[in-house]
Formats: C-alpha cells, sequence, structure tokens
C-alpha cells in the first residue's frame, strides 16, 4: 500500500514547528520604510527631514536618505537625522523610492523635476506645482508622456475638513458663494493654501478672477497690503455658476491672527469651517505623509491631472489681474490646458 491514507507519525518538533508557522500564515514580513530623498533642504524640505527621521519616519514607513541643497547642509545635521547629502540631485536617482522637491520658491522646479519625471523616480512637488500655468500644464504632460504622473498638494489640499466639505456640500446646494481666508504676506507659499482649499472642497472650472490691491513688494515674494480676490466658476460645472473671494491677511508679529477659514451660502448657511486643525499628539503634517507613502509605494494620486493644474492656473490668473488691473478669464489659457486634452 502507498503512503497515501496511512497515518504516519510526526515528531513532536516539527509538529511545534507546524503549529509555529500556521500562527504567521498571512503574516507579512515588517517592510523597510520607503527612502525619500528631499531635493532644496529649507522650509517644508528641512522641517519633513527633521520630522521623519526623528522617529515618526520608522512609524510611518517613510524616511528622508538623501539630501541636495544649493547651499552646504550642516554635518551636524546629516548625523543627527541619519541622511547623506548629495552634490547634485541626479545622484539620489536609483536609491531613492520618490523624492520632493522642497525648495521655498517654485521658480526652479520644473529643471529640478525633470530628470526624475523622465527617470521614472515619483516626483512629488512642494505646493505650488510651478510658477506659472504654462510650466505646471508641462510638467504634468512631462509626467503623463513618460509614463510616471507626477504629484503636487498643499496640506489644504488632503486636509480633512476640506475633504467633509466636499462631501457636504449638497446640503448647501444650490451654492451662491463662498469665502476662504488665510494668514500671512507670503503670496507663493500662502495664496496656493487658499486656492488648494477652494479646489478641493469645489472642484475645478474656475472662469474668472479679479484680484483687488495686489501690491508686491520688490521681490516679487511677499504682499503689502491685504488681498482681496473675486472668482467666479463656470455654470457648468459640478456646483454651477458660484461667486466668492480668497482673502489674505498679512502677519508675521508675534501674536498676529492666523488660521485658515472657509464659509459656503447658498440654500442654506454653513458652519464656519475651521481648516488646518490637527488631532492632539499628530503631526500637523500627517495628511501629505500618508499621500507621500501611498504615491511612493503604489502610485496613488487621488488628485486629478486637472486639480493639480488648477492651482498654478488660478494663482497665475491672480497674479496677471493683479498686475494688469484687470478680471481675467480661464480663455485665455486656452492653448496651455489644451496640453492635457
Amino acid at each position: 500500500m502507498g503512503s497515501f491514507g496511512m497515518k504516519r507519525r510526526i515528531p513532536l518538533g516539527v509538529f511545534g514547528f507546524l503549529i509555529f508557522a500556521a500562527l504567521f500564515v498571512g503574516e507579512p514580513a515588517k517592510q523597510p520604510p520607503l527612502r525619500m530623498g528631499v531635493v532644496g533642504y529649507e522650509g517644508h524640505g528641512s522641517l519633513f527631514t527633521k520630522e521623519l527621521n526623528s522617529g515618526l519616519g520608522e512609524k510611518i514607513g517613510l524616511s528622508v536618505t538623501h539630501v541636495w541643497h544649493r547651499e552646504p547642509i550642516p554635518p551636524e545635521d546629516q548625523l543627527k537625522y541619519g541622511f547623506s547629502a548629495v552634490a547634485s540631485p541626479e545622484e539620489m536617482i536609483g536609491k531613492v523610492d520618490g523624492v520632493l522637491i522642497a525648495e521655498t520658491l517654485p521658480f526652479r522646479y520644473p529643471e529640478l523635476a525633470a530628470p526624475f519625471i523622465k527617470a521614472g523616480v515619483r516626483t512629488f512637488l512642494n505646493r505650488p506645482l510651478a510658477a506659472s500655468a504654462l510650466e505646471a500644464a508641462q510638467l504634468l504632460k512631462l509626467g503623463r508622456d513618460s509614463g510616471n504622473p507626477i504629484l503636487a498638494a498643499s496640506a489644504l489640499a488632503v486636509d480633512p475638513q476640506v475633504m467633509a466639505i466636499r462631501q457636504e456640500r449638497a446640503k448647501f446646494a444650490p451654492l451662491k458663494l463662498v469665502n476662504v481666508t488665510g494668514p500671512s504676506d507670503h503670496f507663493w507659499n500662502y495664496v496656493p493654501h487658499l486656492i488648494s482649499a477652494l479646489v478641493g472642497a469645489l472642484g475645478t472650472g474656475i472662469e474668472e478672477i479679479q484680484a483687488h490691491d495686489l501690491s508686491l513688494n520688490e521681490n516679487g515674494i511677499t504682499i503689502r497690503n491685504p488681498l482681496l480676490v473675486f472668482f467666479r466658476y463656470g455654470p457648468n460645472t459640478a456646483v454651477g455658476p458660484v461667486r466668492g473671494t480668497l482673502q489674505m491677511v498679512p502677519g508675521g508679529q508675534p501674536g498676529d491672527w492666523y488660521g485658515f477659514r472657509m464659509k459656503l451660502f447658498g440654500r442654506k448657511e454653513s458652519p464656519d469651517y475651521e481648516l488646518f486643525q490637527t488631532a492632539e499628539g499628530e503631526s500637523a503634517w500627517m495628511p501629505i505623509y500618508r499621500l507621500l507613502v501611498d504615491f511612493y509605494r503604489d502610485g496613488r494620486r487621488p488628485i486629478s491631472d486637472q486639480e493639480l493644474l488648477e492651482v498654478p492656473l488660478v494663482l497665475d490668473m491672480i497674479k496677471k489681474s493683479g498686475l494688469e488691473n484687470r478680471a481675467v478669464f480661464r480663455t485665455e489659457y486656452r492653448d496651455i490646458l489644451s496640453l492635457l486634452e
């Protein structure tokens, strides 16, 4: 008789091993943290590096392994936070799972991002995606053509409260008026936050912009006065011809007001939504870190190319409106928008 159907005695040691193994069937091995490269050790680049490499990154599976900056990086930072400084951004290629383009200002983003996009490295750009609508569309198109779509986001683009407004806005339909207010005198860093909150909540399709009293300082970076921007959505958008304002309140001195607010008016009045609120004991940047982990690991992008383009598009419209002292219309950007059609 063959062995089929026969009773076999299993040695006790083997039996114990089989039980031990059975307990761990389906238990995935703990994966090492994703390796992120940072281009620009300033602003969010240095902030994220220090926070992630001080223990948080090990918990969520994301650490900074390589950093480039146009100025020397303090050796004590490299030692304390455990990353390698590289002589050029391209040295990271093949050594990281994803890269964060994080210079404080967006004027060099296209040249810094392009080598990574072409090499297939998942590329996340700090807000805004680019300094102009044209550069933003070209970067998005490069990602498409390279088979390596890019991602960019303000923390407000993925803010839980903004996502809740997007889900709840039908309660106030038909929407008529929306206000978004934020702090700071930094045009390039903070106006994109306001636009991101608006687009995250209402979607794309802003047809008209009129910036009132835009007065940039000599450096073209900061504003002298409070900024008021009128916007109007197109009639065929998901929210209809909503009108409203983006408002930026300069600050920066101790005790100055700081916050982000949004309010909707339609058939009913919404609550006064407070944005960028952090749960006690949690990093304020956790929504961005979760976004980075999903993007670097699986290529997941919860923000479409159209929404990615909308933020630098509206930023471009605001600047053009303020400098030319006139209303600016989406139709003026038809050729740029066609790059992604």
